[in-house]
């Protein structure tokens, strides 16, 4: 399947279930307090964030007024939930296959999270983020990771069937994620390996290499 036919699918998934999605989030999302953490830490007064794969705009719409949030994702439902969530943020479908328009300008913090489960392509994801950080600006991203003895995730890629199309997840090893880090100009601050999203269908917890990285 082409690169594009697997976005129209993932874009028919979640704005099919955009409407129940901030019920389901609990549910299907085992974030802890990772990106609240993250964000209390990086987010400084007037700074500008991009939410890539913002879904309704969960993380950054309590974010103080004054910062400038820029969200990104593929489904217009989902846009349409954080526009009304933050009416000030702006807010745009866009695939993070894709550069980033240079007239967004620079952020000092962006975030990836739970979206990079469809990239077929983390080196040149991964360098399009870094193109849209500021230097010393922050980003916080995931990937599905790639490890044996954990079901679900010792090959690179994994089939789910949705109630609608089936889309394929693509999981990457700590050293492949690590290799295309330093590759787009990034530097690791920290690392984790702990649970992201729950299969619900398959009744399996998804495995997330969590990331906390800085552009020099």
């Amino acid at each position: 399947m082409s690169r594009d036919a697997q976005e129209e699918d993932v874009k028919q998934v979640y704005g099919e279930i955009a409407s129940a999605y901030e019920a389901l989030f609990p549910v299907l999302h085992r974030y802890e307090d990772r990106v609240e953490r993250f964000l209390a830490e990086a987010v400084t007064p007037g700074c500008r964030v991009l939410d890539v794969g913002c879904g309704p705009g969960l993380h950054t719409r309590g974010l103080d007024a004054s910062i400038d949030v820029v969200g990104v994702d593929l489904s217009p439902e989902m846009l349409e939930l954080a526009r009304q969530a933050r009416p000030e943020g702006a807010w745009h479908v866009h695939s993070y296959h894709r550069p980033f328009p240079e007239e967004w300008g620079r952020f000092q913090v962006v975030l990836a999270i739970g979206c990079l489960d469809f990239c077929d392509d983390l080196p040149r994801v991964l360098s399009h983020l870094a193109a849209t950080l500021a230097p010393g600006g922050r980003m916080l991203f995931t990937v599905l990771e790639q490890r044996p003895g954990f079901e679900g995730h010792e090959t690179a890629t994994h089939e789910v069937q949705t109630a609608g199309p089936a889309v394929t997840l693509h999981l990457y090893s700590f050293e492949d994620t690590a290799r295309a880090v330093v590759e787009a100009g990034l530097q690791p601050r920290d690392y984790v390996h702990a649970p992201g999203w729950v299969q619900l269908t398959e009744e399996r917890t998804m495995w997330f290499g969590w990331w906390d990285v800085e552009r020099g």
